[in-house]
């Protein structure tokens, strides 16, 4: 345990966290970006339309309008686009989507190119955003791009089409391994752009307004985690003494009570607290957690068979959001004090949830169950949020118990997340404005508690990192650093001090998942190269060389540098490029080594 906090005045520490945390905001990692030598951008409203409309009512469209009332099988969007010369393209779908996520297939010249190109919720028709559609093969000359709709086809929801940029597809920015430098200013922005010093709590969005009036509880709960995120990677007291500071200030904001009406909120500050008491030993700390969790008890009733309210003026309506964290909270407080009935509330509430809210078919978890008293599951209410929390108690409960039911419960909902809720790019799809802004962070969270749990999901960790470098990308198009709605499109501003949130734990947690890929590739390449021996397919002397490359990377690694061990493999690809040229390796064994270097060196 470490030591109390109270080593400075409140002001000294609000002085000592923004000076060291600002300075990391003044310069942005260089990146290399490949020029584009050629792009058009199209007016959708002057493409062939099929059975739909167009408007012009909603400011900061291109050209003379937008395509609109687009929510039916038949309806369809052609483009006439001319290109330079034959190649592969990058096509950019300006749209907006306020009813929530959308699809329609893509057509290139007559032919099907993509049954789902998949378009996030934007929060409101005004709200213009982008999606991205990679390695588009156009002949020079004129070549015709359609999106339509068909329900056969999985096509849903309303859509605005505003723009199709089509560009010359080159290199993509290069974000390298070893994220540690990005998390960083990930955090340094969130306290540049959103630490209010005055009040001791970030503001509700960048640029501030007078929306900052409004108090987030939740949300606020959320930064103390994500600070805490920050600690952890770098042992730097001064996220810890910025978290306490922050909870102090919620507090007296919150009428010195830590409490409030609604369940799910206080489960998110008592885990918070829970974290942030293991570092700092206060027993306020300690004993808001516990006050917390006593009054989140009298949440459960036996109504629907168990489970605990969404808020307390609702005491019916159960939910997800309500029960998945409560399990969390629970277990950890079993480890931390070994109370069985803490262990048997958390079992207890876990059965009710995975019985009540859970699909069994696929581990989808819905939302909640009679929330507007009919007694009906809100089945059509997909979350992110949702699968995070519930994919977070299972594996909870597996590490307590070793019992493989919660861990296989854990995968298969982590799985049909990945499938669910990623685009035609793989990257997670679902838009998130106000609370919903936080949803993809807390699944991040979760999937990668699992995936450190269980290191075999690799997938799962590469899918993370993928969008945490998409991400970078694209915020580093931009003065400051920050993450909008999309971890794909645009940002646009005021942006949510939730969204920021989201994004500042994609990045730490990024950086978590980073070694567990590079240690997989490590071990399948040092196992491709033992078999290659053995059947005569590589040469010994090339051997030694490639597995004492590999014994660097496994050096770098047990020292947390990955950017050097990423050196070495570089090394041991020019091994074996040396290799292929002196016919020191098959070409079965060099592609196959290729394939599994294809994950980290491209």
């Amino acid at each position: 345990m470490r030591l109390k906090w109270h080593r400075f005045t409140m002001v000294s520490v609000t002085c000592i966290i923004l000076f060291s945390l600002f300075e990391l905001n003044i310069i942005k990692p260089n990146y290399s970006h490949a020029a584009t030598s050629w792009s058009e951008e199209y007016d959708a409203t002057q493409g062939t339309l099929h059975n739909v409309e167009t408007e012009n009512t909603d400011t900061g469209y291109f050209g003379n309008g937008y395509v609109s009332g687009w929510n039916e099988d038949g309806q369809s969007v052609a483009i006439t686009v001319n290109v330079p010369s034959d190649g592969n393209y990058t096509l950019v779908f300006k749209y907006s989507a306020a009813a929530g996520q959308a699809t329609r297939y893509l057509e290139v010249n007559g032919e099907v190119s993509k049954d789902q190109v998949r378009f996030s919720g934007t929060g409101s028709w005004g709200d213009w955003q982008t999606t991205n559609l990679n390695d588009i093969n156009l002949t020079a000359g004129t070549n015709t791009v359609s999106l339509s709709f068909d329900s056969d086809k999985e096509s849903v929801n309303w859509l605005n089409y505003d723009s199709l940029l089509v560009r010359e597809q080159g290199d993509e920015s290069l974000v390298s391994w070893g994220l540690t430098e990005e998390a960083e200013l990930a955090q340094s922005s969130l306290t540049s752009n959103f630490w209010n010093t005055e009040m001791n709590m970030f503001n509700n969005q960048y640029p501030n307004d007078e929306n900052n009036d409004q108090f987030h509880y939740w949300w606020q709960a959320h930064a103390i985690d994500t600070l805490i995120d920050g600690y952890e990677r770098t042992g730097d007291y001064a996220y810890i003494d910025q978290a306490t500071a922050l909870y102090e200030a919620v507090k007296a904001r919150n009428g010195d009570d830590i409490r409030n009406d609604f369940y799910d909120d206080m489960l998110w500050m008592a885990l918070a607290l829970q974290r942030l008491h293991e570092y700092t030993n206060n027993q306020q700390h300690e004993q808001a957690v516990l006050t917390l969790w006593e009054d989140i008890k009298t949440g459960w009733s036996s109504e629907y068979g168990g489970g605990i309210a969404w808020n307390k003026n609702q005491l019916d309506y159960k939910n997800t959001p309500s029960n998945a964290p409560a399990v969390i909270l629970a277990t950890r407080l079993y480890e931390q004090y070994g109370n069985e009935e803490d262990l048997q509330w958390a079992k207890d509430i876990y059965n009710w949830l995975q019985h009540t809210l859970v699909d069994p078919t696929n581990g989808l978890v819905w939302d909640g169950i009679n929330r507007t008293g009919d007694g009906n599951i809100d089945k059509g209410w997909e979350f992110t949020y949702n699968q995070g929390v519930y994919i977070g108690a299972s594996v909870e409960l597996y590490q307590l118990t070793g019992e493989q039911g919660y861990l296989d419960a854990a995968i298969q909902t982590a799985e049909t997340t990945k499938d669910r809720f990623s685009n035609h790019n793989q990257i997670i799809y679902e838009g998130g404005s106000g609370d919903g802004g936080l949803f993809k962070g807390i699944l991040i969270r979760y999937v990668t508690e699992l995936v450190k749990t269980e290191n075999s999901q690799v997938k799962l960790a590469e899918w993370i990192v993928n969008n945490a470098k998409n991400v970078w990308n694209q915020t580093n198009e931009e003065p400051e650093i920050l993450f909008g709605s999309s971890w794909e499109g645009a940002i646009n501003l005021p942006v949510e001090l939730s969204q920021q949130l989201s994004g500042v734990m994609l990045m730490e947690h990024a950086t978590q998942l980073e070694p567990i890929i590079v240690r997989d590739v490590s071990e399948t390449l040092q196992e491709q190269i033992h078999s290659y021996v053995d059947d005569n397919e590589i040469t010994s002397s090339l051997a030694k060389k490639l597995s004492n490359r590999l014994e660097q990377v496994d050096h770098h690694m047990n020292k947390g540098d990955v950017k050097q061990a990423i050196k070495h493999l570089e090394d041991f690809n020019k091994h074996v490029q040396t290799g292929v040229e002196k016919e020191q390796v098959n070409q079965t064994a060099y592609h196959q080594l290729q394939g599994s270097l294809d994950k980290i060196i491209h």
